[in-house]
């Protein structure tokens, strides 16, 4: 069973100094009593002990200018690889599928007699198909302007 003062900040806030003198006295006299916390208690402070111990390594006076060295010996990239190719390919093969199903679906209007009307159905499929397209364009050139 876990004892219910670790799942709290309890024990941080001691060993931080921030847990004041009534609280304080209540844990030192649990942790008398429980080796669980007792034990969490003394493995927090060795921690909190060793981070008050560290020092970070100094830096040395050249850094900014190694910094930048090694930033300028990245090789630059191409203005035309930061294209954006990949999204802009199913959209032009989903253009070319609808163009070619309107063109394969349309193939015998072209030979019918010169005074054939146009059904009112043929005429919307015809607007939505240049809809699509229109709106298939927009989305590629959205798609194709670099980041």
């Amino acid at each position: 069973m876990t004892c219910p003062w670790l799942t709290e900040t309890v024990l941080l806030d001691d060993v931080s100094g921030k847990l004041d003198a009534g609280r304080r006295t209540m844990l030192e006299q649990h942790a008398a009593s429980c080796q669980e916390c007792a034990a969490a208690r003394a493995e927090c402070a060795a921690v909190w002990n060793a981070l008050d111990l560290w020092e970070p390594e100094r830096v040395s006076l050249d850094f900014n200018r190694k910094l930048w060295q090694k930033i300028d010996s990245v090789p630059v990239e191409p203005w035309y690889r930061k294209l954006v190719w990949r999204p802009a390919l199913p959209l032009a093969a989903a253009a070319a599928l609808i163009i070619a199903g309107f063109v394969f679906d349309h193939r015998n209007t072209a030979s019918a007699p010169a005074g054939t009307a146009v059904s009112s159905v043929e005429a919307e499929q015809a607007e939505k198909a240049l809809d699509d397209l229109q709106l298939l364009k927009q989305l590629d050139s959205g798609f194709a302007r670099p980041m």
